[in-house]
């Protein structure tokens, strides 16, 4: 009988651990889930200088990322991963929102150009909106994805982070959306290559 009740209890004590560790993880989710990716600032602070890279696009044109914009926009920079549900999904919302938006959208990802060949006929991405750079992710300081980046007309970092529910992409947006889409052509300098 003793024997009988220790054995329930040690069941009980393991079943308790495992429904913790569960719990923890469903609370870690919701929080990533709900979390603005807005709350992910630039480094020093929300007027943080985006670091300037140039890379190739997977049409073979070099894109400057970073410094001042030629027609004023902001731009959105999108971090994904072939084969990747939350990129996917991340990847419609992102489309869906640039389109009211006046923002421009590039995709960053690392790999093979042959991994990402299924997502951009799917999304009809031009080959001109993606870049495959392992340095530009090291730049930003990227290491989940989807991940997001928003760097205004004038070339500040205004926000960064996961973007794995339309509910943080919107909320990176709306953060920023007074700064970014009031445009001002006095601000034209330089063109985003």
């Amino acid at each position: 009988m003793l024997i009988a009740s220790l054995f329930f209890l040690w069941i009980a004590v393991i079943l308790l651990g495992v429904a913790v560790v569960a719990l923890a993880r469903q609370v870690r989710l919701l929080q990533d889930r709900a979390a603005p990716a807005a709350s992910h600032s630039a480094p020093g602070g929300a007027s943080g200088v985006a670091p300037i890279t140039s890379a190739p696009t997977l049409a073979g044109d070099m894109l400057t990322i970073g410094g001042q914009s030629a027609d004023g926009r902001a731009l959105l920079l999108l971090f994904i991963r072939p084969g990747c549900a939350a990129s996917r999904s991340a990847i419609r919302d992102a489309l869906a929102l640039t389109d009211r938006k006046r923002l421009r959208l590039l995709f960053l990802g690392e790999g093979r150009a042959e991994d990402y060949g299924d997502l951009l006929r799917q999304h009809r991405i031009r080959d001109t909106d993606i870049i495959l750079n392992d340095d530009v992710l090291r730049d930003y300081r990227i290491a989940d994805r989807p991940s997001a980046a928003l760097i205004d007309g004038r070339g500040r970092l205004l926000a960064r982070g996961v973007v794995g529910a339309r509910e943080q992409l919107d909320a990176l947006l709306l953060h920023v959306q007074p700064r970014v889409l009031e445009a001002d052509d006095t601000d034209i300098v330089t063109p985003l290559h």
